[in-house]
């Protein structure tokens, strides 16, 4: 048996429950079958401790609390059924930060003739970063038959353009999955320097690192000898932003002049759980600690970016 955390504080003017530090706690029981509490432990078993470590108790809270919403977000997200008549194949929830959250590949699409396999949970990765900061977010909730990140022109880059103008966006975030096999956690691409500014580089990078994400270079992960997901690689040759496709971040960096950025995610850091609705992930489950860790980065770096 585990423990849900309750808290009775509200932030006024945010979208979602903060924890007040300074309001009384509440732990409630719960069952967690997919992942085991192992250091957090000892710190639930004292509310009083619990409350002197304050932050180690906010990371506990966000590793339980985060993953289900996740799930819960993620439940939306069709991602081999077409849309309903009519409708697109992506949504669009507006924000009240000048950021925008791209989520291209929520759901699966076509390219090239053939249809390819969603980034799995990135459109709930992205809304959720978009409740926790108030940012505005776009993504794919259904089977396209089109690529909206991939083709040079969609449906999808229409809508986002129509956002970037109307809400005076100042930075496109754009997120997208990548396979546990590259061995590190978080693909940063700006097209080597060419989608942002260098302040902006400075910002992510400053980011990731506050949230303890190390540093490392394509070579280095090549000899990693398994999965780090706190290394992350900026601007990788595989992963560049843009410099050989016309992505999403080249689409806003050189048609709409907003500054933008690719963040591949591997799939630990971005899959909670998945059973049977996915064709590669099946049976999946990733790590709660990397997820909420990931989360705050991104919550981090939405703010410093949007202001």
């Amino acid at each position: 048996m585990k423990w849900n955390i309750v808290n009775t504080g509200r932030a006024a003017g945010n979208r979602r429950e903060m924890l007040d530090w300074s309001r009384p706690l509440r732990l409630v029981p719960i069952w967690y079958d997919w992942f085991e509490l192992r250091e957090p432990r000892r710190l639930l078993s004292d509310r009083h401790s619990a409350r002197a470590t304050a932050p180690a108790f906010k990371k506990l809270v966000d590793s339980l609390t985060i993953p289900q919403r996740l799930i819960d977000l993620e439940a939306d997200v069709t991602y081999y059924e077409p849309p309903a008549d009519g409708e697109p194949p992506f949504r669009y929830e507006v924000g009240t930060l000048p950021v925008l959250i791209s989520a291209p590949h929520g759901a699966a699409h076509r390219r090239d003739g053939r249809y390819k396999q969603e980034d799995e949970y990135t459109a709930a990765f992205a809304r959720l970063l978009a409740e926790h900061t108030g940012a505005h977010a776009i993504y794919a909730h259904a089977l396209s038959e089109n690529d909206p990140n991939w083709d040079r022109k969609s449906p999808y880059k229409t809508a986002l353009a129509g956002v970037v103008g109307e809400h005076d966006i100042r930075f496109v975030i754009d997120i997208h999955g990548m396979s546990d096999r590259h061995k590190f956690g978080v693909a940063v691409g700006t097209m080597r320097g060419a989608s942002c500014r260098q302040r902006h580089e400075a910002l992510i990078v400053e980011m990731l690192r506050e949230s303890e994400f190390s540093p490392a270079t394509a070579a280095e992960v090549r000899e990693f000898p398994e999965l780090r997901w706190d290394r992350y690689v900026l601007n990788h040759s595989r992963f560049t932003g843009g410099l050989s496709s016309h992505t999403v971040t080249r689409f806003a960096a050189e048609e709409l002049g907003v500054p933008a950025a690719q963040f591949e995610l591997c799939a630990r850091l971005r899959i909670v759980q998945l059973a049977g609705t996915s064709k590669r992930y099946n049976g999946y489950r990733g790590d709660p600690t990397g997820i909420a860790r990931a989360m705050a980065a991104f919550e981090c770096m939405v703010m410093a970016l949007g202001q």
